[in-house]
């Protein structure tokens, strides 16, 4: 595994929100194929994972498949079981891409579906 770059911890919010506002592709990645991740509980049972999909438009598809009841986790790597940090720290700027979404354009529920 690389070597991780250390980061002040002042310095992270400036640089997720600089990914975030750009637009890019990485050329490590390939359109219509599925990136697939097992989640971290899944007990010798490689029941759960979480998938990801770019069109050729460069749409996202996220795809969580759970065949037991419950979330997907994916753990802290040093309290144990985390084997995916990767995937964990892409979540954590997932739920801040979602935050300031819901931020800049509040979304309602639909009163007819509830």
């Amino acid at each position: 595994m690389p070597r991780k770059k250390t980061l002040k911890p002042e310095q992270i919010p400036g640089l997720v929100r600089a990914l975030l506002e750009a637009y890019f592709w990485l050329p490590t990645l390939q359109a219509n194929m599925r990136y697939k991740r097992l989640h971290d509980d899944h007990d010798g049972e490689f029941n759960g994972w979480l998938s990801v999909t770019f069109g050729e438009d460069g749409d996202a598809w996220v795809d969580p498949v759970n065949l037991n009841a419950g979330g997907l986790r994916f753990r802290m790597p040093m309290t144990g079981g985390g084997s995916s940090p990767y995937t964990r720290t892409a979540l954590m700027i997932l739920a801040e891409a979602i935050r300031l979404d819901n931020e800049r354009a509040p979304q309602t529920r639909n009163k007819s579906t509830s």
